[in-house]
């Protein structure tokens, strides 16, 4: 008897260790998780906050070039007033500009004309050596006329976008789109910055051209501004508290030795009344050494913030230990003890108390089954898109292999719609992500009201994808026009914040009545090869491709 309870009392002590254990991966594996979300939230939040603070210092140049539109080219000592109070109000624009364009036959007769208020002007560009020189030939100039403010901006005067590949660039999209263009970042010779954008917007003699050669032969010159992306950050709204996580700004179309904006790294520092760490950013990149020492690099997160004028910037950011602490709590150690502590003082009564041990035996039953219907919970829960509350991406693959399973099986046909928002980027920017979200749910409702049989499935793939399966079914062309009719319904717009704002849909719809030969994969790859026809036409397009019976595998594949 004495050794029979020594051998349920170990089996039990060891069932706790191992019971313990898994639970403390389990509640640490979801820990972990919570403190992704909260990071990702954290950075998307800062992120916001700065691009609203870009867009109030593009406002500002859009401000200048309407009063140009309609005032005309000032002089000097006029450009010097239009601007001052731009500048008092937005510090982190370096400098404004006045850039015209100057044919080479009108050189000389610029030069000439603008030596009458600044002494010695030219026209420049600036060779290997860093040397500025006078421009050679080319058949036209665009160089910064006017510069505010002067002070510190004296080497810009005269110097010609033309002969620098990136401003020349931004030159031609800005004359040729009409519309705010950004270079990529550009180093600042003063006041201490490291990186800079050039942002430039054009001018034209006739109102509103409508083509690119219009644009091209109306041109008077661009607008341009100079801008402190590092400083905006630093000054928008909610940023001035520096956060325990690492910044960095990135133009992913940039070329590679220039996609870095800026890199701003938290530096600890102690409060004179207080013993908690603050911190605040300094410039610099971020060392291999002190990623492997302070961050986190399990949470590095990067978050899209602007799609604009012929850039692409993200935020990468890697939160500091201290941040990951801070955000913790011992709830997997509180339940790796708890456990242990429970099944020792079971383990002890079941020593002295032989007779109890059916009793303990059930209570860690029910506490097995209230494990297990946690677990069942959470596989019901895995199969759905959190956000819309569909079928998430996991239930689709399944759904549609079970569909071509069958349709297979029973040589019945079958459809698949691949749905994408348009220019999501764009109707994103529109609004806040509270906004954004609603928008989202509330067209995913509307399109799993439109399919009304209960076979059909719907799912959400992406931010900004979402698929349809409709098993016998012979038209999926029927039911795509309603989906798009039914998402144009909705309605769902901004009409405050930008000429085109309303949400629309583009789909890819396959219909398939012979399945032999083709797999759940192929089926999709299909589908999603007709979205992206319907793409390349433009915006709320519908692409539609049946295959028949008599269509071989072989051709349907190429």
């Amino acid at each position: 008897m004495k050794q029979q309870r020594l051998t349920v009392m170990g089996s039990l002590l060891a069932a706790g260790l191992l019971l313990s254990v898994a639970l403390w991966f389990f509640f640490s594996h979801l820990e972990t998780n919570r403190i992704q979300r909260q990071f990702q939230s954290d950075v998307t939040e800062t992120g916001h906050a700065f691009i609203q603070a870009m867009n109030a210092h593009f406002e500002a140049l859009y401000s200048l070039q309407l009063t140009l539109d309609t005032q005309g080219i000032p002089d000097a000592e006029g450009f010097e007033t239009l601007t001052g109070k731009i500048l008092r109000r937005y510090p982190a624009i370096t400098a404004l500009e006045w850039i015209p364009e100057v044919p080479q036959e009108q050189r000389e007769a610029h030069e000439a004309q603008a030596a009458r208020w600044l002494p010695g002007y030219v026209v420049t560009e600036q060779v290997a050596s860093g040397e500025r020189v006078a421009a050679g030939e080319r058949s036209v100039y665009y160089p910064a006329l006017y510069v505010a403010p002067m002070a510190g901006n004296e080497a810009v005067i005269g110097y010609d976008l033309g002969a620098h590949a990136f401003r020349f660039e931004a030159v031609q999209r800005a004359r040729d789109s009409g519309r705010l263009q950004l270079t990529v970042p550009l180093q600042l010779r003063h006041q201490g910055e490291s990186q800079g954008i050039l942002s430039l917007l054009p001018v034209y003699e006739f109102p509103e051209p409508m083509s690119s050669v219009e644009r091209q032969e109306s041109l008077i010159g661009f607008v341009g501004g100079v801008f402190s992306p590092a400083h905006i950050f630093l000054s928008s709204a909610g940023n001035q508290v520096a956060q325990p996580f690492s910044f960095t700004l990135i133009d992913t179309l940039a070329p590679a030795g220039n996609r870095v904006v800026f890199s701003l790294v938290p530096e600890a520092e102690k409060g004179l009344a207080s013993q908690q760490t603050r911190f605040r950013y300094v410039q610099k990149d971020l060392a291999s050494d002190q990623i492997s020492e302070t961050y986190d690099t399990r949470y590095r997160y990067v978050h899209q913030v602007l799609t604009k004028g012929g850039r692409r910037w993200v935020i990468e950011a890697v939160p500091r230990l201290e941040y990951i602490q801070a955000h913790a709590s011992l709830l997997p150690w509180w339940i790796f003890g708890g456990v242990n502590v429970l099944f020792i003082l079971a383990a002890t009564v079941l020593f002295f108390v032989f007779k109890r041990d059916q009793q303990t035996y059930e209570q860690l039953t029910a506490q097995h089954d209230k494990l297990r219907a946690v677990n069942e919970k959470l596989e019901r829960l895995s199969l759905k898109d959190p956000l819309t509350g569909i079928a998430n991406q996991r239930a689709f693959e399944e759904s549609l292999d079970i569909t071509v399973r069958i349709a297979r099986r029973d040589l019945s046909p079958m459809a698949l719609l691949v749905i994408q928002i348009d220019d999501v980027a764009l109707f994103a920017n529109q609004l806040s992500p509270e906004q954004f979200e609603e928008s989202v749910r509330r067209l995913a409702t509307e399109l799993s009201r439109t399919l009304k049989r209960p076979a059909d499935v719907l799912a959400r793939l992406d931010d900004d994808r979402f698929v349809a399966i409709l098993p016998n079914t012979n038209n999926g062309e029927v039911v795509a026009r309603q989906l798009r009719t039914a998402a144009e319904r909705l309605n769902l717009a901004d009409q405050t914040t930008h000429p085109s704002p309303y949400l629309t849909i583009s789909i890819g719809a396959l219909t398939v009545f012979d399945l032999e030969g083709l797999t759940a994969e192929s089926v999709f790859h299909l589908a999603e090869s007709q979205l992206q026809a319907a793409q390349q036409e433009g915006n709320q397009k519908l692409s539609v491709r049946v295959i028949k019976r008599e269509t071989s595998v072989e051709k349907v594949l190429d």
